[in-house]
Parts: C-alpha cells; sequence; structure tokens
C-alpha cells in the first residue's frame, strides 16, 4: 500500500508531486524483484500499478513539473509498463481458461488445453520478459534523480498548492469519465468501455492521495474501484475473445498449409484432433461473450446513461472541502551543502 504524505494537499504543486512520485517508485521497487522470464503474477501485478500510477501522476501535473522530467524519461517510463501488458494478459487468460474446465465436456477441454499451452509459449518466449528488472532499474535511478527537490530561498514564493492543483484536476478527470461512460450503450462497445475503465482510474488516482482532504472522497473512491472491476472484467471478456479469434484463424491456416502439402509434396502431416479443438474454442468463446453481455447487464443500471453524470457534483463536493481547508503552512528547509576544509581532508592515496 502506497504511503502518502500526511502533509500533501499543503505542499507546493511541484513537492507534493515529487513526493507522490518516489513513493509509487518505492512501490515498484519492491515488485521488482517478482519481475523476470517467469514472472509472479502478483509481484508484476503491483508493479503494473505502481507505473500506471506514475504515468498517471506525471501526465496529469505536467505544468508544475515543467522541464524536470524530460520527455525521453517519459517516453521510457511508457516503454516499461507497456512491456508488460503481454505478460498480465496471458497471466489473465490462464486463470480464466482454468476456471471454465470443470464445466467443458471432455472434447471440449481438449481446444480449451491446446488454447492454454499455445498463450503459455507465447508468454514463455517474450523477450520482454528478461529485460524488465534492468530497464526499470535504470529508469529508476534517472527519475530519482530529477524528482531531487530543489532547494529554496527562506521566503521565496513556492507556486499553488498541491490541494489547489488537484482540485482543477479532479474535476476535470469527473467530466472526462462520464462524457466516456455515456458512449457505452450495448456489450459490444468494449473499446468505449476502455476509455471509461481509464477515465475512471485516473480520477481514483488523483483522489486517493487527497482522501482525508476531501468530504465524500473514500466512498467515492470505493464507487470507481466498484467500475474499475466490472470494466476491467468487460475488457478481460474482449481479449479472451480475440484471442480465441486468433487461435481459430491459426487452426484454419494450419489445415491450408496440410493441404497444401499434401497436394504438392505428398507429405501428409501429423492430423490433429480439429473436431476436438473447434469445439473447445467455440465453447470457450461462447462463455467469454455471454459474461461480457452479463457484465453489461450490471453496468447500465448503476453507471450508464442518466448515472454517468451522478460522479460530477459528489466530486464538487470533495473539491469544495479540499480548497476550503486551509493547509498547514509548509516550509521548505534551505539545502545545507557542506563543505570539506582542504586543511583537514586527508591526503588521497
Amino acid at each position: 500500500m502506497t504511503a502518502f504524505p500526511r502533509d500533501l494537499p499543503g505542499m507546493p504543486a511541484w513537492e507534493g508531486v515529487s513526493e507522490l512520485a518516489r513513493a509509487y517508485l518505492d512501490d515498484a521497487r519492491r515488485a521488482a524483484p517478482g519481475l523476470g522470464t517467469r514472472p509472479d503474477p502478483d509481484a508484476l501485478h503491483d508493479f503494473r500499478v505502481a507505473l500506471r500510477r506514475l504515468r498517471g501522476l506525471l501526465r496529469a501535473y505536467r505544468a508544475p513539473l515543467g522541464p524536470r522530467i524530460p520527455k525521453r524519461l517519459r517516453r521510457r517510463l511508457s516503454a516499461v509498463a507497456d512491456s508488460t501488458g503481454a505478460g498480465r494478459d496471458a497471466d489473465v487468460m490462464l486463470t480464466w481458461i482454468a476456471g471454465q474446465m470443470k464445466g467443458l465436456s471432455r472434447s471440449e477441454r481438449v481446444g480449451a488445453r491446446w488454447l492454454a499451452e499455445r498463450i503459455k509459449r507465447r508468454r514463455d518466449a517474450d523477450p520482454e520478459a528478461r529485460r524488465l528488472p534492468g530497464r526499470f532499474d535504470r529508469l529508476d535511478r534517472r527519475l530519482r534523480k530529477r524528482l531531487t527537490a530543489e532547494a529554496r530561498t527562506a521566503g521565496a514564493p513556492v507556486g499553488p498548492s498541491f490541494a489547489g492543483t488537484t482540485a482543477r484536476l479532479v474535476t476535470d478527470a469527473a467530466v472526462s469519465l462520464a462524457e466516456a461512460l455515456r458512449e457505452i450503450r450495448k456489450p459490444e462497445d468494449t473499446e468505449a468501455a476502455h476509455h471509461a475503465r481509464l477515465a475512471g482510474k485516473r480520477l481514483r488516482y488523483l483522489l486517493e492521495p487527497v482522501a482525508d482532504s476531501a468530504a465524500g472522497a473514500p466512498a467515492l473512491i470505493e464507487r470507481l474501484r466498484g467500475l474499475q472491476e466490472l470494466l476491467g472484467e468487460l475488457d478481460e471478456c474482449q481479449v479472451m475473445l480475440d484471442e480465441i479469434r486468433e487461435a481459430v484463424e491459426a487452426l484454419g491456416a494450419s489445415r491450408a498449409r496440410e493441404a497444401h502439402d499434401l497436394q504438392v509434396e505428398g507429405k501428409p502431416r501429423p492430423r490433429l484432433k480439429r473436431a476436438r479443438e473447434d469445439s473447445g474454442l467455440l465453447a470457450l468463446a461462447r462463455r467469454a461473450r455471454a459474461r461480457r453481455d452479463d457484465l453489461f447487464f450490471v453496468l447500465q443500471p448503476q453507471w450508464l446513461g442518466d448515472r454517468a453524470a451522478e460522479v460530477i457534483p459528489l466530486v464538487r463536493e470533495g473539491v469544495a472541502t479540499l480548497t476550503a481547508r486551509r493547509p498547514a503552512p509548509y516550509f521548505m528547509a534551505p539545502r545545507i551543502r557542506r563543505y570539506r576544509s582542504r586543511r583537514s581532508a586527508p591526503a588521497r592515496t
């Protein structure tokens, strides 16, 4: 769990962002030992969440950050985070397939096992997984160096507070979430659901560090977490359907190659149990589609249509208390530069 600074709302925006960024890097660093060729699923999840929070933070607070975090570091952070997506998707799909096995017939399990092995081979052959720990280690050092707080002289202006800056960002994020939710009208609108899921995460990540200072924020955060779970599972169903479609196409291509080899070269390949594979893939596709539709009908009365805009007044209420509370004065202690007297310095050998 991320340790948020207690005096965060009263900090200058830059200092607050820097403190949060280092906290998210600490979260990623704790999860990093579990990465590698065959990462621990929980470690990979925690690592991805930490990087997602960090990316969202640096994107949202670009104005207070200014040029301190250059574009090249942002791009490297995005590249490291994106390189974990395939492994995470594979783990989610394998877990889902394992959970479906009990309800499949014996012949359908053949296709399910074939699909699982296909996903495992691709996951284990991913070259990005082996390079991920080293890439993150280098990125971590560079970001921490950039995030080192700058010294300020006593009485110098510190700019807007973290609370004031966050209040504006939270309001904009709530409007974006409401607009994204309005675009979801049917179960097949999975791209719109994906955008809404990202918008919900951005809003939640902005609220969580200041939850103790914003009225109603803890309850709203729990609602947003429930929305994320619904939209996340809906997205996983679509990823599963896309994977099954690609597998069916691969089977068709394999059949075409067998027919070609038999007709042209007279070299038939060993025949696989195609009918069983097909029936298993179709059974999994039916289940994934049915689950996607069920999730939509749970989501609809809670968040869609006229309910989409309900999040906006809740956020504005919290923002009003966040900005109304007078933050405790925040003092930036001047950096003390230590000098070593040349006379007392030991001779170098």
